[in-house]
């Protein structure tokens, strides 16, 4: 697996460091490790390095001590992840931090990019920081933004409706070194419209009653046959898996079931079932990236 890890000098960048090590990714994964160096813009669209003037000393001066802070960056995650046995390379850039992340993903062929959920530029009233959000909307592989303090991973919450992402979900996380101990909780959300249309057109409210619970179980039925496949999946790969069938808004059980359980990751796909193709993120898996207290591995198929 090839992975593009992007840090600065945030302490949201400690989670995105800590996940790559929880993930146990073997000797055959490469990790590049990118810091931006941002230029910052001033009002009337002035650089730093345009208000230092025209001395070429001191712009000289000032761009070897961004590298240098820069390669402090690096240095550490660096270290950490070539001590267990990743192969790791460093690459430093200036500019727009999202959209060098994004470049950096096309040109390294990343399959998964980990970023914090905050970033040094990014204001603390947001949940999602400003660069995580643009990353995850338009990265053109996997994104995993790693949230709170770095910790084992020991329960997996992995949301399917049926559609192609989700199953792609399962599918990257079959082939993600998960820690064997860890145990899969599969959730489907049922989204009824069966109360509603039986109380349109039926006037008998005991009969509407009766059928509305047919509907419902049948609906239940389906969502636990949705789950089967991929509970064989995980079962033969030796992980423990249950599974839950919830009732309501998808992103809101999503999230109140990860809080309940105090997950360590939510995994789901770009887009579901409810997507719009013209979105290039779902509203569901924005919404759980946004809110979410765990980390959220936010999966794109391949050929993207």
């Amino acid at each position: 697996m090839k992975v593009l890890l992007a840090v600065d000098d945030s302490t949201y960048c400690e989670a995105a460091v800590g996940m790559v090590s929880a993930l146990k990714m073997g000797t055959r994964s490469e990790a590049t490790i990118l810091t931006v160096i941002p230029e910052h813009v001033f009002p009337g669209g002035h650089t730093l390095a345009d208000l230092v003037g025209r001395s070429t000393a001191l712009k000289a001066q000032l761009r070897k001590a961004e590298e240098e802070r820069a390669l402090e960056v690096l240095g550490g995650p660096a270290k950490t992840l070539g001590a267990r046995g990743l192969r790791v390379e460093t690459t430093i850039r200036r500019g727009n931090p999202a959209h060098e992340i994004i470049k950096t993903c096309r040109s390294t062929q990343a399959d998964l990019v980990l970023v914090g959920f905050k970033g040094t530029g990014d204001a603390p009233e947001f949940l999602l920081g400003g660069t995580a959000h643009k990353v995850i909307k338009y990265a053109p592989c996997s994104v995993l933004v790693a949230k709170g303090e770095a910790r084992a991973i020991k329960e997996v919450l992995v949301p399917l409706d049926g559609s192609r992402h989700a199953d792609e979900a399962v599918q990257f996380l079959l082939r993600m070194p998960l820690p064997r101990r860890a145990e899969v909780l599969l959730m489907t959300v049922v989204q009824s419209f069966a109360p509603a249309f039986v109380k349109a057109y039926a006037a008998d409210v005991e009969g509407s009653r009766r059928i509305i619970a047919g509907l419902q179980q049948a609906e239940e039925e389906a969502a636990r046959r949705l789950m089967t496949e991929a509970e064989s999946q995980f079962h033969r790969k030796g992980y423990k898996v249950s599974t839950l069938v919830a009732r309501g808004d998808p992103s809101r059980e999503i999230l109140r079931e990860a809080v309940r359980r105090n997950v360590d990751l939510i995994a789901l796909g770009a887009k579901g079932l409810t997507g719009v193709r013209r979105f290039m993120l779902g509203s569901v898996s924005q919404r759980v990236a946004r809110y979410a207290g765990s980390s959220v591995l936010i999966v794109r198929p391949p050929n993207r």
